[in-house]
């Protein structure tokens, strides 16, 4: 725990900020790596997240060396495939 603590320190991050952004992330995968970095901020262990949030061990690894080396933006989600996202605003629905 005190390691995650220096990576949140090292880019001026507490915990409390992790978890707003884990709740206001743009994307559902964005929101599934703040959750991710969380937990592990609270204690849990890499093979518990994992299980949690039904992924391999080594992805929860990778979304943390990725916030140790480029901080909040290494947890951004990039659309790889697909369709490209919409253009402009989304219409609201009443």
């Amino acid at each position: 725990m005190a390691e995650i603590a220096a990576f949140l320190a090292s880019w001026q991050v507490d915990t409390q900020h992790v978890r707003e952004r884990m709740y206001r992330a743009p994307t559902p995968r964005e929101r599934e790596r703040w959750h991710a970095l969380w937990l592990l901020a609270q204690g849990w262990s890499a093979n518990k997240v994992a299980e949690l949030l039904e992924r391999d061990a080594h992805t929860i690894g990778g979304w943390l060396a990725a916030f140790e080396r480029d901080g909040p933006a290494g947890l951004t989600f990039e659309q790889t495939g697909g369709p490209p996202p919409p253009l402009g605003p989304r219409p609201r629905r009443d």
